[in-house]
C-alpha cells in the first residue's frame, strides 16, 4: 500500500517537520514572517478541505467557522504571552504546539487521502466532511490568531 503514496507526500511531511522544529525554538521574527506562516497554513488547510471534499458549501462553511472560532478564542488566550520586543523584531517563545498542529493537519489530510483512495464511504458522510473541515479551520485559525497577537504586540510596543 505504501507504494501507492505519491513521493511529494514525504517531501511535504519533511517540510512540515522542519517548520515545526523551527517554531519550537525561541526566535526573533518580523511580524510579517509570522503572518506568512499563518497565511501558508490557511492555504494548506483550504487545499486540504477542497481536495478532500471539493468546493462545496458544507466544508467551506465548517472551515470558516473553525477559523473564526480559533481567531476569536485564540486572541483571548494567546495575547502577548511569551513575546518581547527587540528593535523592529519580536522575540517569540518557542513551543511544540505548532509541531503538533502541523502534524495533525498532515495526519488528517493523509487519512482523508487514504480513505478516498480505498473508496471508503465515510469520506462522503456529512459528519466527516463537517468535522474534518472544521478541524482544518481550527488548526489554521490558531496560526492566524498567533500572527494577530504578534502583530498587535509589535504595534502596541511601537506606539508605547
Amino acid at each position: 500500500m505504501i507504494s501507492h503514496i505519491p513521493v511529494w507526500v514525504f517531501f511535504a511531511l519533511f517540510a512540515l517537520l522542519s517548520l515545526g522544529y523551527r517554531l519550537s525554538r525561541t526566535r526573533l521574527v518580523r511580524p510579517g514572517s509570522v503572518a506568512l506562516i499563518a497565511f501558508g497554513m490557511l492555504l494548506f488547510s483550504l487545499y486540504g478541505v477542497t481536495s478532500a471534499f471539493g468546493v462545496d458549501a458544507l466544508p467551506l462553511m465548517a472551515w470558516a467557522v473553525g477559523i473564526t472560532a480559533s481567531i476569536v478564542l485564540g486572541s483571548q488566550a494567546l495575547g502577548p504571552r511569551g513575546l518581547s520586543r527587540e528593535g523592529e523584531r519580536v522575540q517569540v517563545a518557542g513551543s511544540w504546539w505548532p509541531m503538533l498542529l502541523l502534524m495533525a493537519t498532515f495526519a488528517i489530510k493523509f487519512a482523508l487521502g487514504m480513505a478516498r483512495g480505498v473508496g471508503s464511504p465515510v469520506v462522503e458522510a456529512a459528519w466527516c466532511v463537517g468535522a474534518a473541515s472544521a478541524i482544518f479551520g481550527l488548526i489554521s485559525g490558531t496560526f492566524a490568531a498567533r500572527a494577530l497577537a504578534v502583530h498587535r504586540f509589535a504595534e502596541s510596543a511601537r506606539s508605547a
